[in-house]
């Protein structure tokens, strides 16, 4: 009979990529600075959006496939050809596998797009998530919470005035510590963006 925890399969990789958290910082570093150049006089619009995502997680020898929501929120201003977003989004993902891993993250970040109708973007977001799986040595759900975040890039179209629809792709991750290393996954879909009190038609 196998007895194992996901503990066991996460602490079975010799070098957890901690160079990651390092990129997602940077790039949410960046977010910020790009938020505090655009002037007060820039154009702002509320978005409410919902992303529908297909998962896979990175861990070798134990393929976990799955799906997830992210509901996002927040002002997005316009100069020109540019676009900010500053979003508070919460999600929820679920995967298969031995362990059946779920993901509950509440995160605030950053999306940077050029164009109108055509807009490709880049994203980032740092908050928490709380990471649970099945213990099948005490044959009981257990869980951690810690750090976590994305970084990743979109295409969005405009399909109405209030309306955006678009693709997109993410490194997903919550972090781990001196036992655990992170949990991490890739994650792709689409999402629909509505535009509220919006000036464009």
């Amino acid at each position: 009979m196998r007895h194992a925890t996901l503990h066991s399969i996460e602490t079975s990789r010799a070098v957890p990529p901690r160079g990651h958290w390092r990129i997602l910082i940077g790039s949410l570093v960046a977010a910020g600075a790009t938020l505090s150049a655009f002037p007060r006089s820039a154009a702002a619009e509320t978005t409410l959006g919902v992303d529908l995502a297909y998962n896979d997680t990175m861990r070798e020898g134990t393929p976990e496939t799955g799906a997830g929501i992210d509901l996002y929120v927040g002002p997005r201003m316009d100069l020109a050809i540019l676009t900010l977003t500053t979003e508070l989004m919460a999600g929820y993902h679920d995967f298969g596998g031995d362990f059946n891993p779920s993901v509950y993250r509440l995160l605030a970040g950053g999306r940077l797009g050029i164009g109108a109708v055509i807009r490709p973007n880049v994203f980032a977001h740092l908050g928490v998530g709380h990471l649970r799986y099945d213990d099948l040595l005490n044959l009981e759900r257990d869980g951690r919470t810690n750090l976590a975040g994305d970084i990743g890039v979109g295409l969005d179209f405009t399909l109405l005035p209030v309306v955006d629809i678009g693709i997109q792709a993410s490194y997903n991750a919550i972090a781990g510590n001196s036992t655990y290393d992170p949990f991490e996954w890739w994650q792709g879909g689409v999402h629909v963006t509505f535009i509220l009190d919006n000036d464009r038609s």
